[in-house]
This record gives structure tokens, sequence and C-alpha cells, in this order.
């Protein structure tokens, strides 16, 4: 702000940003499921409580997020970030168009050895400042260890349980459900040399589905983390509407994830997300951004569900197993 000659203010929000994002995301992880922090700390910190305070001063909210913001024919377009390897666009599906419209994203059109130029020529410090992918608040990059500390001083404590395969057979013990995610591998050597194999044939197993009602997390081959369909809830759409249910979108189920064909309904107070191709390990508590292209159309978070209240609607493929389904 001093190179640039403009005012600089700093506002108190760790409180706001322990309640919003840190808390959650234990308490995400302690459930068996797989918090996103960078979602809660863009909606309810970036997006909320600081663009507010920047509305209040008369102005908009410039971020540093590799993604774009166009006019379209139905209002303000989100579009990915030039620069692939680092869009970020994915972290935003819950923006609006009444965010949009006081947003600015002035790197989202470079890549980033142009946005390092750009520092430099403007004498900042940054342009050479080094990359990190770790969680700001876990900068270990330890989650497992951070929320159990968390749990600690919160007075709960991660509890031990059973690894089963999909016929519900004991494999191991777990020391906690915040050690798993869907799609997992490691940490599941003494399941596998359990795990029964056709003829000798010891396969890859993967985590397929925790459930934090028995405290069980269920192991099996790859294809088991592969689903035909999931639930999203809290779905948001940018341009305040969905696409037809007809239509064919992308669903990306991770911030690495290339993306997968899949067709997009309502059904009662969830969305229910058909793939074209079966998607590969969707996690319940992350993000599912559906996108046109380059456009983001929303998302919203991968639920548990496998049936829809009250409507009563119970697919054919949902009425048999969540460990089968993503439930």
């Amino acid at each position: 702000a001093a190179k640039l000659k403009i005012p600089f203010y700093v506002f108190e929000a760790s409180d706001l940003f322990e309640e919003k994002v840190i808390d959650p995301f234990v308490s995400s992880y302690l459930g068996g499921e797989t918090p996103i922090p960078c979602v809660a700390c863009n909606r309810e910190v970036k997006f909320g409580h600081l663009l507010a305070r920047a509305r209040a001063l008369g102005g908009k909210l410039a971020t540093g997020h590799y993604a774009r913001i166009e006019a379209g024919p139905k209002g303000l377009r989100l579009l990915r970030g030039v620069d692939e390897a680092r869009d970020q666009s994915y972290f935003l599906h819950h923006l609006g168009q009444d965010e949009l419209r006081d947003l600015l994203f002035p790197v989202g059109h470079l890549d980033k050895a142009q946005a390092r130029e750009a520092a430099r020529r403007a004498g900042l410090s940054v342009a050479e400042k080094p990359e990190s992918q770790d969680i700001c608040f876990v900068p270990d990059g330890d989650a497992a260890g951070f929320v159990a500390r968390r749990a600690e001083q919160r007075g709960e404590r991660p509890a031990a349980g059973r690894i089963v395969d999909t016929e519900g057979r004991t494999l191991a013990r777990h020391q906690g459900l915040h050690l798993f995610t869907i799609g997992q591998r490691k940490g599941l050597s003494e399941a596998s040399a359990r795990m029964p194999s056709p003829k000798g044939h010891r396969l890859p197993i993967y985590v397929s589905e925790i459930r934090p009602e028995t405290n069980e997390v269920v192991v099996g081959p790859a294809a088991a983390v592969e689903k035909e369909r999931f639930w999203v809830e809290d779905v948001n759409w940018v341009a305040g509407e969905p696409p037809p249910a007809d239509a064919v979108v992308t669903v990306r189920v991770r911030h690495r994830h290339g993306g997968t064909p899949c067709r997009v309904r309502r059904r009662g107070s969830a969305w229910e997300v058909v793939g074209v191709e079966k998607v590969r390990a969707p996690a319940p508590g992350q993000a599912a951004v559906f996108y046109r292209g380059d456009e983001v159309l929303g998302g919203g978070r991968i639920s548990r569900l496998t049936r829809v209240e009250p409507d009563g609607y119970l697919s054919e493929n949902l009425s048999k197993t969540g460990a089968e389904h993503g439930g």
C-alpha cells in the first residue's frame, strides 16, 4: 500500500475466522467428512465480512484469485482463470450477482509468470514470494494432527473404530475418522494385508465410505469409489437459476479434479448429480462445482444423502446401500 500510495486499513476478524472456518473444519473432520475451508473462508470472511467493509468505504473488493468476471446475456459470468494450473474458480461457486458486481479479480487473465512480472514492474516485494499449497492455518500440512489437537482443546477425542470391507468384515482398527477421506489409499496397509483377494492377486484398496453413525471406515477396490450418482446440498447458482435438467454440464468434485460430464436435477430439498460417466470419489463435505466450458454455473456441498424428503423420492440405484452409491 505504501508503494502504491493508497490507504491501508486493518480489520480484526480472527474471532470470525475461528467461528466460521476453523471450528466447522474440525467438526466436519471429526464427523467423517472432508471439509473445504477455503470455501468457508471465501463465503464468510472475504466475500462476506470484507466485501461489506469495502462497500462501507464506498469501494469495490479486489483479490488475487485466479478467476475472471465477464458480462453475459443473463448478468455477470464467473469464469475459470486463464492459468489452468492455478485456476481458483472452484472455491468461488458460492458467489452470486450481488457479490460479483462489486468484485475485481485483476490477475485472472494472467498466468503466474505474468503476474510476477507485473509485480516486479511495480516494484512489489511479493513478486518473489514463494508459493504455498497448504491450508493457511495448517502450514505444516498435517490436517489430521491439527484436528486432533483442536478436538482435545474442545474436550473431545477422536474415537477409535473398525476398518471393514464392503461385506462388513473387520480388517483392522483405526484411531479416528479424521484420518480418512473418500478415495484415500494411504494408511491402509494392515487392512490391505487382510483383505480377501481373488486367486491371491492383491489389489490396491481405497476408502469407499465413512460411517460416523457406527464409527466405521469402509474400504474396497477402485471401482467402489466410482459413483453413478450422488447428492449435493446448499447449492448456489451464480446466475440465479440452474441449467435445464437434461443439460450435460461438467462437475468437479475436487480442486484438482479435471471434471466429469453429468446432469444435475432438483429433488426436493437437494440436488441429484447423475454422471454421464462415473464420478471418482465424491467425498461428503467437499464441493461439487458445475461448469459449462469455462463458466462456473454454481455448486454446493456434497452430501451423505441417499434419499430426499419430504417428496419421498428414492431412486432404484440408491435403494441399495450407501456403500455402493456414496451415501
